[in-house]
């Protein structure tokens, strides 16, 4: 078809320029005969095969057009249907609740794991250090890293 469009398009200036110097202004030619004009096709039979093709082509596309409709209206019923057919919500008490958070809380508690201090690979972690509130607490605080050195 492109072909086509590109024989079409390349003729039809050369076409135009000869139908101009035949045509006086009656647009009638030399001969008395009316000269029959196929805009920028060389002659009817590229005229007629023109609309053929295009003709191919807007069924092609009719038909297209058509499923996707189908396919819509197809998608709209399903979406239809999936809301009527959406679970209903179940109420829980707030004692089931409580018990269904501490089952989860217990779990993550329980998976924790433990901090590796210098293992060998890698920088250790630092843990905060422990600063007294009173001076009871910075005594005992100071007998205990007596006895750990000793």
């Amino acid at each position: 078809m492109e072909n086509l469009l590109n024989e079409q398009t390349s003729n039809s200036l050369s076409y135009e320029a000869e139908n101009e110097k035949k045509m006086d202004d009656t647009g009638v030619d030399g001969k008395g005969e009316k000269e029959v004009s196929f805009g920028k096709f060389k002659n009817a039979e590229a005229l007629f095969s023109a609309y053929n093709s295009l003709q191919a082509e807007f069924t092609k596309r009719c038909q297209r057009v058509k499923e996707l409709e189908g396919e819509i209206k197809t998608r709209e019923e399903q979406k239809s249907t999936d809301a009527d057919t959406k679970p209903q919500t179940i109420s829980i008490t707030d004692k089931e609740k409580e018990d269904i958070l501490k089952d989860y809380l217990k779990s993550v508690l329980s998976n924790k794991s433990e901090a590796i201090i210098m293992d060998g690979k890698g920088s250790g972690i630092v843990t905060p250090s422990a600063r007294p509130k009173t001076i009871e607490e910075a005594g005992t605080m100071a007998l205990e890293l007596l006895k750990k050195t000793v």
